[in-house]
């Protein structure tokens, strides 16, 4: 995109007789006085479009557009309506790229298969260079390769600084000469071909070839020797100054983008370098000539300015320059644990320690002592071990590879210490350091460490293990064989007593506060037990508690049935010290319940009563009759046909059991609804209740004893009959008592094709279901209650085929023949 801005600028600039496109048309004026918004952005596609096959860049263009008068505003304006124009395809150019490249791989060499993952995601760090200059993935590692691919770093000469005084005038150049004081003039001086220039009332003088300063002064002799006699006095002052500057044209040679390049006289050798795209793939970069009349004028090596940062070789250049790039004499790669991976060129008496400067030097895990040179000979490749001490003689050639490793993950000196010590950790392995002294370097033992033995684990040389004990109250004293002399690697156990018994803990149980498992403290009270479990609860009987206690047993013999202790003991509800037992590890302590102590429990009764919600079970033995009456009786719109009682069930029966259940259930009744698997899954337990009869007589055995949270549910009347399942329409229909269950599914649109007529149920309101019976070739339906539900399941087996007439014709005479054959039968039978 750049490169087309650029290219825009340069038509808008130049119209060159040379130029056949269309832009030419629309600049024939000034470039001063042209306007960008006066383009369309059909003008700006066809520059886009006819512009391609030039190498010029955008800040090369925009250079001659100052030169020519181009205003910069206008510049700006042009640059912006090409990004915008630009903008709008670039996901779909960045997709298609992308596609492309999966499709086609790029072929690598076999270097560069070599070449580790490590680096290729270095390599990544740095600008990428441009992919018309990259013809190879080697490219993007040679180094100095970034100088040449990155919008930020041009080398562009600055156009708006002051003249330079030592800046040599040539043709084209225009001079600013302004005379002030007694006398004034204002002249512009262009520099004519044969290099004079006109100045008014003084004559033709010769300038090209002089510098500024040169200038000024053969400038200011002629004007005071003629018609500016008072620049000799002082009386007036002579100005001169550059207004523009000329063209020249350098040729490059060796680049990725050869050719001769019309630029600035202020241009340097690093930013014609930089137009050129830099040396070419094979190209040197530090044998760089600037050849000048002929001559070797200078030699630049590009390291110096990446290395050092010195512009000393960013000289500035002059007509008929010719800039060089030789092809590379030697060049090595280098890659692994190194700060910057690549290709690198060496110049003559360069060595492996001038490659390891100019790659930055190694990383901090890179091992130093030695590096691994492989060399291609003239049949096959050869591995060198190049050690540290040769780094400095050692001379390259060009071809080769230094791979740089990493160090082992290993310790020269490091011993451990762990256990029961107040510093354990990794310490340093001192000449004659033995266990006492590594104890006492970690600060002591601690109180609880087990001084009988320790271990010291030792690597063999064979990389096995062996265990050397010792006895740690000697090795503290630095008495004897105990205190062992240490060796590398050496991990140094002190145990704690805690770890070498059995963790001992203590069971509450009962009536409680905070029953559960408690760490066992020596000398611990049953008192004491209490207090951790938060004390009694206040259904808890002091008077009756057990200490379960474990038996311990050397032989198991038949008398000895009995496998634990049962201490039966009585606090009284007085956990103050006094009369108390000592409990042992693991006893079990066991707090009983008051004998006859019941919680309030409360039950719920909510629908059509007097006096809906929730009661406390007044007896132990109360029923539903009990707990209605209490309730104040049914409202006249009770329906009590409709009434259950809802019993809550635990998590346990909910899930998992019936849930396994339900598929073998649906596939019986040849059901796909989801009616039961909602009614299988529920919290609860729907119990019905056939009020009439329980209120008539109470405490028969349809009137329930009560659970805590029942609800009683009483609905109200309902004189709707619900039909759903496969069924053409599922609805409600108004309850009729002469209707039986064909005519309310006959009200919902009749079965469709996959109903399983024979397995229709329904539901009743308080819970009940009714199913369909079946006799041969009759059915019968159950009876339809208001507030009732029809359910009509589908079937498993898909829809299934209508009969055609002339099947019912086979079926009808198949089964009259079987008739005949039964009624001769019996006749014979008789006879």
């Amino acid at each position: 995109m750049r490169k087309f801005i650029g290219l825009c600028i340069l038509i808008m600039l130049l119209g060159t007789a040379g130029s056949t496109l269309y832009a030419q048309d629309i600049f024939k004026r000034n470039p001063s006085e042209l306007k960008v918004d006066m383009l369309s952005d059909a003008d700006i596609m066809k520059f886009q479009q006819q512009l391609k096959a030039n190498n010029l860049t955008m800040e090369e263009a925009e250079l001659l557009a100052l030169q020519r008068g181009f205003q910069q505003s206008e510049i700006d304006k042009l640059k912006q309506r090409i990004e915008d124009l630009n903008a709008k395809g670039s996901n779909l150019k960045q997709h298609s790229e992308t596609k492309k490249d999966a499709e086609e791989p790029e072929e690598e060499d076999l270097d560069s298969k070599l070449f580790s993952a490590r680096n290729k995601t270095t390599s990544r760090e740095y600008n990428k260079p441009d992919e018309k200059m990259v013809k190879n993935k080697t490219d993007q590692l040679v180094f100095g390769s970034e100088l040449f691919s990155t919008s930020s770093l041009t080398f562009q000469p600055d156009l708006r600084i002051a003249t330079p005084m030592n800046y040599e005038l040539g043709p084209d150049d225009e001079l600013q000469l302004t005379v002030y004081g007694v006398q004034e003039a204002n002249h512009n001086l262009k520099i004519s071909p044969e290099g004079n220039a006109s100045v008014p009332y003084v004559g033709v003088i010769k300038l090209a070839g002089l510098t500024v300063e040169a200038a000024t002064t053969r400038l200011r002799q002629a004007m005071a020797s003629t018609a500016y006699r008072s620049l000799n006095t002082g009386a007036s002052k002579l100005s001169v100054n550059l207004s523009k500057i000329r063209s020249i044209r350098v040729t490059v040679i060796g680049a990725n983008r050869p050719g001769t390049y019309t630029v600035s006289s202020l241009s340097t050798l690093f930013n014609v370098l930089y137009v050129a795209g830099g040396p070419a793939q094979y190209g040197s970069y530090r044998q760089i000539e600037l050849v000048r009349n002929n001559k070797v004028e200078r030699k630049v090596d590009l390291y110096k300015f990446l290395m050092t940062g010195s512009m000393e070789d960013n000289v500035r250049l002059r007509d008929n320059d010719i800039i060089r790039i030789p092809t590379i004499k030697t060049r090595v790669r280098i890659d692994g644990e190194i700060k910057r991976p690549g290709l690198f060129e060496v110049v003559t008496d360069e060595s492996i320690n001038d490659v390891l400067k100019y790659a930055q030097g190694f990383t901090d895990s890179a091992y130093k002592a030695s590096v691994h040179l492989t060399r291609l000979t003239d049949k096959e490749r050869k591995v060198l071990d190049v050690e540290a001490g040769e780094f400095v003689s050692f001379h390259l050639k060009s071809g080769d590879s230094i791979s740089v490793g990493k160090i082992i993950n290993r310790y020269t000196n490091r011993i451990s210490i762990e256990g029961a010590v107040f510093r354990p950790g990794f310490y340093a392995l001192t000449p004659g350091l033995t266990v006492g002294e590594l104890i006492a370097k970690a600060n002591g033992l601690r109180e609880d460490a087990y001084t009988i033995r320790g271990q010291v684990v030792r690597t063999k040389d064979d990389l096995t293990r062996e265990i050397i004990p010792f006895d740690v109250k000697n090795a503290v004293n630095r008495s004897g064989a105990d205190d062992i002399l240490l060796k590398r690697e050496d991990i140094v156990l002190i145990r704690s007593i805690f770890n070498l018994r059995e963790e001992y803990f203590l069971s509450m149980q009962g009536e409680v506060r905070n029953p559960g498992v408690f760490a066992y403290v020596d000398s611990i009270h049953l008192k004491d037990a209490l207090v951790l479990a938060g004390g009694f609860t206040e259904a808890a009987y002091p008077q009756r508690i057990e200490v379960s206690r474990l038996i311990k047993r050397d032989t198991l013999t038949q008398e000895d049935i009995r496998s634990s202790e049962i201490i039966e003991t009585s606090t009284g509800g007085n956990l103050a010290p006094g009369d108390d037992i000592v409990l042992r590890p693991f006893d079990v302590v066991t707090v009983r319940r008051k004998p006859g102590f019941t919680p309030l429990q409360t039950v719920f009764v909510s629908g059509q009563v007097q006096y809906p919600g929730p009661y406390v079970i007044a007896s132990r033995n109360e029923h539903v009759s009990d707990l209605l009456k209490r309730a104040g009786g049914f409202t006249p719109e009770a329906y009590l046909e409709g009434a259950y009682l809802k019993r809550f069930i635990n998590k346990e029966r909910a899930s998992d059991i019936k849930i396994k259940q339900i598929d073998k259930i649906q596939e019986q009744l040849k059901d796909t609804s989801s009616r039961l698997i909602t009614e299988l899954t529920r919290t609860f337990d729907q119990i019905p209740l056939d009020l009439t009869k329980i209120m008539s007589n109470p405490g028969i055995p349809e009137d329930i004893q009560i659970q805590e949270n029942d609800e009683i549910y009483v609905p109200k009347f309902d004189a709707q009959v619900r039909v759903n399942g496969q069924v053409l329409f599922p609805t409600q229909v108004p309850f009729a008592p002469d209707d039986r269950l064909k005519d309310y599914v006959n009200a919902a649109g009749g079965f469709t094709e996959n109903a399983v007529k024979r397995k229709v149920y329904v539901l009743y309101a308080n819970g009940k279901a009714a199913s369909t019976r079946n006799y041969v070739f009759f059915k019968s339906y159950p009876k339809i209650k208001p507030g009732s539900e029809i359910i009509v399941p589908k079937s498993t087996s898909g829809l299934r085929q209508k009969r055609s007439p002339q099947e019912n014709i086979a079926l009808a005479s198949a089964i009259a023949s079987l008739a005949g054959v039964v009624i001769a039968l019996t006749n014979l039978l008789r006879n």
